[in-house]
């Protein structure tokens, strides 16, 4: 196996040698084709030059005309003959040149083969008189086309506008034909072996306009391109190879690939050697240090190597100030299990539960075998004291469904004992010996169970872990329910919105509000039930209130932890979308700490919601980061002001002035504000005046149920439908 990574090693290098071979024939590729294409822009200059003193020659008449004209307006068939005839030589492409006193042809030279267009009406053609608009507009000359003449033909057209010079009055306009394809051809744009030109921009428009010469596929190839100026707007000339391609062939270099190749191969082989010989070492090495890290029949961290990621996860907590918890867990029975069915298969049963417990712990906690049937997990990060006892119950349930071994079906269970950094120990020998002590503890109060071994984490974890199941039985059952608390429009006073707010009809502790329930879901991970609830009942709610002539917005709290994948978003907007309501009248309310820097997954969820068209606002805004950065950052268009400092606004100047102050960010950034916690109309008008365009509170209203909301609100000619 070794000799064969000393094959593959060599043949990384080998392969590599020529992937950096390939690179620096590449460069040297990518550095003639930028010399081709110096060379081309440099052509490309000259037919540019070419076709501006060209078009310029063409243009000269045209000019003189027009300052006949200005300075004699009166002209008949003879004298417009006489100058034309001047002003036109056989080395110009110009076709013939029209007049068009008021806008009518009246004068055309020559005349032979152009009668047609004589007494044409620019106001009747819609495409000639966009051109004659323009130019008049410009009051210069602007190069129309290539367009179909009324005589026949194509040909590209300059058109300028005539003022007479001593009353400034519009005379008229001045046309000159010009044969384009003969222009273009004596500019070298057409025939040519080494390049393909093209011209694009038709009337001016540049690089996004229409081909005049060349092939539409010139514009795939890359090209270099420069501007040809005309008086009114510009071509884009373009040129690529005749070839279609700026690089060589990368075989072209010969070569360069043969030397290559023969150095590489030589490296090749050197390394060979070395690394035969050199990996036969690192092997041996290798494997002393898994065998002194690993735990050899279960792959898991043994007890030297866990201590000492133990020992890290002291330091990190206590520089972070942090929490985390270890688990000490150890197999009931185990030892019958052992001695009735062998070591062999007392081996297999722990390899099946090392596995089991791998995949209850989450991503960055490490577990690990102490040796026997013990086995040791630490959960970082801890926020709260509950979130050990569900990793405990996790294993602990893992552990339980029968595994078959030698023909046995053999059940297993668990005790698990709980120590929590700092409040159990600050060193990890008296963490461990402390969880051993609370594993024991849990052995003697009945097995298959786990156990703090502080008294007040044991009953706050209890406590979160009935409350966390009573929710959830809750929810099948049925209990909870949704109150609104109105939306005031703070000009009109009128409700124009109502918020979403989560009631608990607990069966023993009768209706319990937000406070009593929802910090233990967030912490628990019941609040992702709890949202979907509300946010399915609101919706269905919604519906009522609009069919009983309520014409409201919505604004429904969403909890940083629901905020987990992209599922979680697009099931809220398909339960939107099943309501049957525009999803503009919805509003998201999330805290600020959903902003934080660190939290990129939820900021690509918050900007997927509004691109779909779901309003963000920021709750208790003013009580958490109150970052001006964060906000400019995210498509948040609406911030609700803190109850906190509306309440002390009558009293407390500091509060007054801190209310403006949020008020003018807000609308410096154009966001809406709400400001909660209004308990009196001089709060209301007070707030109003600061430009909060939303008010909420006891003085508009108390949270309330479906039906009284329906009562209060609606036209009476639609309250019972």
């Amino acid at each position: 196996m070794r000799l064969g990574l000393s094959i593959l090693a060599a043949l990384a290098v080998l392969l590599f040698g020529q992937l950096l071979l390939a690179l620096i024939i590449h460069g040297e590729q990518q550095r003639d084709a930028d010399l081709y294409r110096s060379a081309a822009l440099q052509e490309l200059a000259a037919r540019r030059a070419r076709v501006e003193g060209l078009l310029n020659a063409n243009l000269i008449s045209v000019r003189t005309l027009r300052a006949e004209i200005a300075l004699s307006p009166s002209i008949d068939p003879r004298r417009f003959e006489r100058l034309v005839s001047e002003l036109l030589t056989a080395d110009l492409h110009t076709r013939h040149i029209a007049a068009a006193p008021d806008l009518v042809i009246r004068h055309v030279y020559p005349r032979a083969g152009n009668e047609e267009a004589l007494g044409l009406d620019y106001r009747s053609n819609a495409e000639q008189f966009e051109s004659i608009q323009a130019a008049i507009e410009a009051e210069d000359i602007v190069i129309n086309g290539p367009v179909d003449l009324v005589q026949g033909g194509r040909a590209l057209i300059g058109r300028v506008p005539v003022y007479e010079r001593e009353s400034d009055r519009f005379w008229g306009v001045i046309s000159v034909v010009i044969d384009h394809e003969r222009l273009f051809r004596d500019a070298g744009l057409i025939g040519t072996g080494q390049w393909r030109f093209g011209i694009r921009g038709a009337d001016g428009s540049g690089t996004d306009g229409e081909i005049i010469v060349g092939e539409a596929s010139l514009w795939g190839l890359d090209p270099v391109t420069v501007p040809v100026e005309l008086p009114v707007g510009s071509w884009s000339l373009a040129a690529a190879p005749a070839g279609g391609a700026w690089e060589r062939p990368l075989m072209s270099y010969g070569w360069r690939w043969a030397a290559g190749s023969a150095l590489n191969l030589a490296l090749a082989v050197l390394i060979f050697g070395l690394l035969a010989s050199r990996l036969r070492l690192q092997g041996a090495l290798a494997t002393i240090s898994r065998q002194a890290r690993f735990d050899s029949l279960t792959e898991l961290p043994n007890r030297e190597f866990f201590m000492y990621q133990l020992e890290e996860a002291v330091h990190a907590a206590r520089r972070d100030r942090g929490s985390f918890a270890l688990l000490f867990i150890d197999l009931d029975h185990f030892k019958e299990i052992n001695d009735s069915l062998g070591h062999e298969a007392g081996d297999e049963l722990l390899r099946v539960v090392s596995g089991r417990i791998r995949g209850m712990i989450r991503g960055n906690d490490l577990v690990g075998r102490f040796g026997g049937d013990e086995f040791v997990v630490l959960v970082r990060e801890l926020s709260a004291p509950v979130d050990a006892e569900i990793v405990a119950t996790k294993v602990l349930n893992a552990l339980h469904p029968a595994v078959s071994i030698k023909g046995h079906d053999v059940t297993i269970e668990g005790s698990v004992g709980i120590a929590v950094y700092p409040d159990d120990g600050q060193t990890p020998g008296d963490l461990l010996k402390h969880a051993d002590l609370a594993m024991y503890a849990a052995k003697s109060a009945g097995r298959g169970t786990s156990y703090f071994f502080n008294d007040s984490l044991r009953r706050q974890a209890e406590s979160h872990l009935a409350v966390h199941n009573e929710i959830k039985r809750g929810l099948v059952e049925g209990q909870f329910c949704v109150f609104y608390q109105p939306l005031v429009d703070s000009a009109s006073r009128k409700v124009v919105g109502v918020e979403a707010l989560a009631r608990w009809r607990h069966p023993e502790r009768g209706l319990l509000g937000p406070a009593h329930f929802i910090p233990v879901a967030e912490h628990t991970g019941a609040i992702r039930g709890l949202g979907d609830f509300v946010l399915q009942r609101a919706c269905e709610d919604l519906v009522r209130m609009r069919r009983s002539g309520l014409d409201l917005n919505l604004s429904i709290n969403r909890s940083s932890r629901e905020f987990n994948d992209r599922r979680t978003v697009m099931r809220w907007l398909d339960i939107i979308d099943q309501c049957g309501i525009a999803r503009e009248h919805f509003t998201f309310e999330i805290t600020e700490s959903v902003l934080m820097p660190d939290r990129a997954r939820q900021h690509r969820l918050l900007r997927r919601l509004n691109a779909e068209g779901i309003g963000l606002s920021i709750d208790d805004f003013g009580q958490g980061y109150s970052s001006v950065n964060y906000l400019k950052k995210f498509p948040v268009r609406q911030l609700k002001i803190d109850r906190v400092f509306v309440s002390d606004m009558e009293d407390s100047p500091e509060a007054r002035a801190l209310v403006e102050a949020l008020v003018k960010m807000a609308q410096a950034l154009h966001l809406e504000v709400v400001a909660e916690g209004v308990e009196s109309e001089a709060q209301a008008d007070r707030l109003a005046a600061l430009g909060c365009q939303l008010l909420q509170g006891f003085h508009f209203g108390r949270p309330m149920a479906l039906e009284q909301l329906i009562e209060r609100l609606a036209p009476r000619s639609v309250r019972r439908e």
